[in-house]
This record gives C-alpha cells, structure tokens and sequence, in this order.
C-alpha cells in the first residue's frame, strides 16, 4: 500500500511540473506499482512455461533414438 502512496505522490509532482493540477499524475502514479507488478508475474511465468517445454522437448529428443 506504501508503494501506491508514494507513487502517487511521485506522480502528482512531476504532473504539476507542466501546469496540470497532477491529479492524472496521481492516478498514473498510484496504479504503476500494480501494473509493474503484474507484467513481472506475467513474464517470470512465461519464462518459467517455456524452460519447461524447452526441457520436454530435449527429453523426447533424447529419447527419441531408443
């Protein structure tokens, strides 16, 4: 929850450096974490799936010529 307050807060700065009121800062600020968060599961699961299938198919490789 700390992470979503401080990027809140982050964001709502950097918004109000060109004029706006930084509330889409906050916004944008307060859901990265959350975003950032989701992509890294997605992609560790991918990488985890393909090492798997990767194992598989060296497998029947392997085992293929008995």
């Amino acid at each position: 929850m700390i992470t979503e307050i401080i990027g809140a807060v982050v964001g709502s700065k950097l918004d109000q450096q060109d004029g706006d009121s930084g509330a889409k800062g906050a916004v944008i600020g307060y859901f990265t974490p959350r975003v950032v968060g989701a992509v890294v599961k997605l992609g560790l699961l991918t990488a985890i799936g393909y090492g798997v299938v990767k194992a598989v198919q060296t497998l029947r490789q392997k085992n293929a010529g008995y």
